[in-house]
């Protein structure tokens, strides 16, 4: 069964960008594991492992998710912090995507053994721990990405994924693209 979601992908260059940090988060701390490099996206939906049948309906909800949906300019802001993971906030038109997550929590939920019931935060993983974090990690970890705050980037596409877990960390590979509409 593949292990599918939903989610913004980003620009090379930025995930590039990203991923060359990687080495400096890791000096940070041995239990800190930055996302895989170029696999930094800002995720909308996880549905986890389905019937691959059911790809197909999942087509036609991202597709009918974005189709009334205007492009939108994110801005990156500052580093947090959940228990186990570093990221980067997301703001300026975030609501687009709220909307978007919405839709698809509802259009999925039927699929899903188990859903989402989080409400839609627009962050991108920067790296996960393998313990909680100090004060001090944190500071470090802040500074190292603060030059990214104030960036913008444009929305325009929702991807479905495919996630091939491996030693080495997830692999994801497109299943299939939906540009946004026009927002009519």
């Amino acid at each position: 069964m593949p292990r599918l979601f939903y989610a913004v992908d980003l620009p090379q260059e930025l995930k590039d960008e990203f991923s060359s940090l990687a080495p400096e988060l890791k000096k940070i701390g041995r239990h800190i594991r930055p996302v895989s490099p170029g696999s930094h996206h800002l995720t909308m939906l996880f549905l986890g492992d389905l019937p691959a049948s059911s790809i197909e309906e999942l087509v036609r909800i991202g597709s009918e998710s974005v189709e009334n949906a205007r492009p939108c300019t994110l801005r990156i802001g500052p580093t947090g912090f959940f228990p186990r993971v570093s990221y980067l906030t997301l703001t300026g038109e975030s609501e687009t995507l709220s909307v978007i997550s919405l839709a698809l929590r509802e259009s999925c939920a039927n699929l899903l053994e188990q859903p989402d019931t989080k409400p839609f935060r627009a962050h991108l993983t920067l790296a996960r721990h393998k313990k909680r974090i100090n004060r001090s990690e944190k500071g470090r970890i802040a500074e190292l990405f603060a030059p990214f705050e104030g960036r913008e980037l444009t929305v325009d596409e929702l991807v479905l994924f495919e996630s091939e877990l491996t030693p080495r960390g997830a692999i994801y590979n497109v299943v299939e693209k939906f540009k946004f509409g026009d927002g009519d």
